[in-house]
């Protein structure tokens, strides 16, 4: 069963939202999508369900004072509360499901049906929170293969809960995108997973503007302060004039220039390829 939700507030004014509550065996969980991450599903003024998120802080035991000082989501509690209780109901709803095998199970097919259904285009996990225990990570990974045709993807800095997931990565044939979030602070663990496993780099930029050396592939998220929205010509931010060509082709387009038709996850697939 799926209960249509209305359009509803982010920590963000310009950002609009819609939701789902869908009947998940005997449990419910939210979905939403917004203007930001929607792939390829209707316009940009009318975005679809697709993502799954549970709470920032509590649900991101790998997060790093560089993350937390630039956390896009901690305004949600404040700005936006109902709908970070509905992202604290889904992680309340998945810890209580985890231990029971059969009632998790039950939920993962559920949910992977919907999504084969409903989000074609792809499917986020976590515009908020992150990957908390390893049996969450078992729990996503059930999720991904019951919707084997959907393109998923992932933003982690929880690279010790991993494993479940790395056979379905992209870079092994699987149709789960892994993308590893660091910043300066844990930058040293996630190129060690990185060249381990295969698997992307997605650096956060703080305020310093400083961007180390990365590999082909990988992709740059600019601190709010180093965005350009509000400039006449994005080329006027004086960070961007400071990257090289390499480094301006890393940058997330979503995030620095600002939303737009033309600019959303669907039509860039930085992150989903």
């Amino acid at each position: 069963m799926t209960v249509k939700l209305p359009v509803i507030g982010s920590s963000a004014p310009d950002t609009s939202y819609i939701a789902v509550d869908i009947l998940a065996g005997d449990c419910v969980l939210h979905i939403d999508g917004n203007s930001k991450v929607t792939v390829g599903n209707g316009s940009y003024a009318e975005p679809a369900p697709n993502a799954f998120s549970i709470v920032n802080g509590a649900d991101c035991p790998f997060r790093t004072p560089t993350c937390e000082a630039s956390c896009y989501v901690q305004g949600i509690e404040e700005h936006a509360g109902a709908l970070y209780q509905l992202y604290k109901r889904n992680s309340e709803t998945i810890r209580a499901i985890l231990p029971d095998a059969r009632r998790s199970s039950a939920a993962a097919a559920y949910l992977g049906r919907w999504i084969s259904e409903h989000a074609a285009g792809g499917f986020r996990w976590h515009v908020s929170g992150d990957i908390f225990s390893i049996s969450y990570a078992h729990w996503i990974s059930m999720v991904v293969r019951l919707s084997p045709d959907v393109p998923h993807w992932i933003y982690t800095r929880s690279f010790p809960h991993l494993t479940p997931l790395l056979p379905l990565s992209t870079t092994r044939g699987g149709n789960l995108a892994i993308n590893l979030s660091c910043d300066r602070d844990n930058m040293w663990l996630a190129r060690r997973y990185a060249e381990e496993h295969g698997l992307r780099l997605c650096y956060l930029v703080d305020d310093s503007g400083v961007v180390p050396d990365l590999p082909a592939g990988s992709v740059l998220f600019p601190d709010y302060s180093l965005r350009a929205r509000g400039l006449a010509d994005a080329q006027d931010s004086p960070w961007w004039q400071g990257l090289t060509v390499a480094q301006r082709q890393m940058v997330c387009p979503v995030d620095f220039f600002g939303k737009s038709e033309s600019m959303r996850c669907g039509p860039c697939k930085k992150c989903l390829r």
